[in-house]
């Protein structure tokens, strides 16, 4: 559907740097990187909005490098929405279809089908700055939509607005993709937005994507520290790794961790917060790295608390309140700590 093929992009004092990225017909992307990664450079790209200073982009089997944006058949809804503030909202929803000289009896039944869909029949006759967040993200979609792209861009569309409203347009976004089938490339900073919209995944970081892949692919197995620590591996140390036994042991300081990995020499360790589990006694089960420590912070989290365990390493824990409370735990609590070798991921 869509390949760029080494892109590169100098832009004020940041550089797209030698981007290779295959977007497939119907696929919700999601490119997820922290705040001056170059996302949103890279999507203004896409859309034409600049010119490559090296580089191909394909769509659809020809190469657009040089087309203009109104010819790319590329939708785009900004992160500020962009709305035209004196113009109602059936009058910002209609406006590419008048320059494109859509016949009226055909654009009125886009507007009013994508009204519909986008549940805002009731605010057409509008003005932008009486909306809601959520109401101006609704009609800068339908905005875009109505042209019937074959490719849609979202700038961090949701970045502005409450958890509520987030979680809830969530499933309207895959609602809306599941209906209509377009291809979508969505940016955000948000790793679970990331996990609830994306069919794959491009990690991206000082301007280059550095992993791609399904959601389990990408959060599970990182394929570099700034992978691993961006998507929530907060256990994280240097060692050594050699096989023992079909398994792999790293030696840790004065402790050695077993993971299912296959690596050998210089590793770095990563576990996951949550894939640790707690115990007031040392547990009676299959989990081959078990650790005895003292409970020496407690965070708040609100559905979860993050703890601290003192050990022979410090551990980040993340338990449910619900295990947090029915065990008793606070500062100073001794426990026991354990976690498969499955969860360890060397890099």
């Amino acid at each position: 559907m869509l390949e760029l093929k080494g892109i590169s992009k100098s832009w004020e004092e940041f550089k797209l740097r030698n981007v290779n990225l295959k977007i497939y017909d119907g696929e919700y992307f999601v490119i997820l990187g922290p705040t001056g990664a170059g996302k949103t450079l890279l999507l203004e790209t896409i859309a034409g909005l600049h010119k490559p200073d090296e580089g191909e982009i394909w769509f659809e089997g020809r190469n657009i490098t040089l087309t203009p944006p109104e010819h790319r058949k590329i939708g785009i809804v900004f992160q500020d929405y962009a709305l035209f503030p004196h113009m109602t909202v059936r009058e910002n929803i209609l406006f590419g279809l008048r320059l494109k000289k859509i016949p009226r009896g055909e654009a009125e039944k886009r507007l009013h089908s994508m009204a519909s869909m986008l549940k805002i029949e009731g605010i057409l006759h509008r003005y932008p700055r009486t909306l809601s967040g959520g109401e101006k993200q609704r009609v800068a979609l339908a905005r875009a939509l109505v042209l019937q792209p074959k490719l849609l861009l979202l700038d961090e569309p949701l970045s502005a607005l409450d958890e509520e409203i987030r979680r809830s347009l969530w499933d309207e976004l895959r609602s809306i993709h599941e209906k209509l089938g377009i291809t979508t490339i969505h940016v955000t900073h948000d790793q679970t937005e990331a996990v609830a919209l994306a069919d794959r995944i491009g990690v991206m970081n000082q301007g280059s994507i550095v992993q791609v892949g399904t959601p389990q692919e990408v959060f599970r197995n990182p394929r570099t520290e700034f992978i691993a620590r961006f998507t929530g591996f907060e256990n994280i140390y240097e060692g050594h790794a050699s096989e023992s036994g079909g398994i792999t042991m790293v030696k840790v300081g004065d402790v050695e961790i077993a993971s299912t990995d296959t690596k050998r020499g210089k590793v770095k360790v990563c576990i996951r917060p949550e894939d640790i589990t707690l115990y007031h006694e040392r547990p009676d089960s299959s989990a081959r790295n078990v650790f005895q420590g003292v409970i020496s912070n407690v965070s708040d989290r609100g559905p979860l608390v993050r703890l601290k365990v003192r050990s022979k390493l410090e551990f980040i824990v993340l338990i449910s309140k619900k295990s947090f409370v029915e065990m008793k735990l606070k500062t100073g609590s001794p426990v026991y700590l354990s976690f498969k070798a499955s969860s360890v991921r060397l890099i």
